[in-house]
């Protein structure tokens, strides 16, 4: 957390772990039997309440350094008050809904800059994996699409070329994710590199076949079904 441009030192891995979930849902309350079994799962101590009374008690501490956010007890657990524009989480969100209403050039330079308030892979800093794999997730999954969002942009801008090299990252990331695949063909495709594209539509094509027992979309079948005919 930032102070202007001073770094406050937030503690302890349980208090970052306990400002991340109650971040993610500012201005909502977050129950304290939620915290307790995003915390412990399913092995919880008889203490855990007086746990989280503990840690809650330790983050309001720390946020007496920053007077423009609040920590209050409402209902059945506590809820955190702070400028939406003072989380990057909800400032990318914001951006990637206002590139949805804009022109492609202009979507693209908001998308990068979106893009740009990630540093490393969402919460990869706490330590607790029911946490990270929890609430993380839901993370990742948005930072993916508002890649895919951003590549569709660039295709249609035909910067197909440039492309190329991170949609093969991410595919190689995500290897059963048909939308992902589809802009990456996408990009090999109109880059001249068909062979390239066909080969990979036949990767996906095998494991979706051979590890889920499941076959391609519609929407890429087609796209290779077009390639096939362009080479014809």
């Amino acid at each position: 957390m930032w102070k202007g441009h001073q770094v406050i030192p937030l503690g302890g891995p349980r208090i970052r772990a306990l400002l991340a979930v109650l971040l993610l849902e500012a201005d909502r309350v977050v129950s304290v039997d939620r915290i307790i079994r995003l915390f412990w799962e399913d092995d919880v101590p008889v203490t855990a309440r007086n746990a989280v009374q503990g840690l809650v008690a330790a983050l309001r501490r720390t946020l007496r350094a920053a007077p423009e956010v609040h920590l209050v007890t409402r209902g059945p657990g506590y809820l955190l008050q702070v400028d939406p524009d003072r989380v990057d989480v909800f400032r990318f969100r914001a951006e990637v809904e206002r590139a949805r209403t804009l022109p492609d050039r202009e979507a693209a330079v908001v998308l990068r800059d979106a893009l740009a308030l990630w540093r490393g892979a969402p919460m990869a800093d706490i330590p607790f994996e029911s946490v990270r794999v929890r609430l993380g997730g839901v993370l990742e999954q948005e930072l993916l699409a508002a890649r895919e969002m951003r590549a569709e942009v660039e295709l249609r801008l035909g910067r197909h070329r440039d492309l190329v090299p991170e949609l093969t990252r991410l595919a190689d990331e995500h290897p059963v994710r048909e939308s992902l695949h589809r802009l990456l063909i996408l990009a090999q495709h109109r880059s001249g590199c068909t062979a390239e594209a066909l080969e990979t539509y036949r990767r996906l094509s095998h494991r979706l076949v051979t590890e889920y027992g499941i076959t391609t979309g519609p929407a890429l079948r087609e796209l290779h079904e077009g390639m096939l005919r362009s080479c014809v």
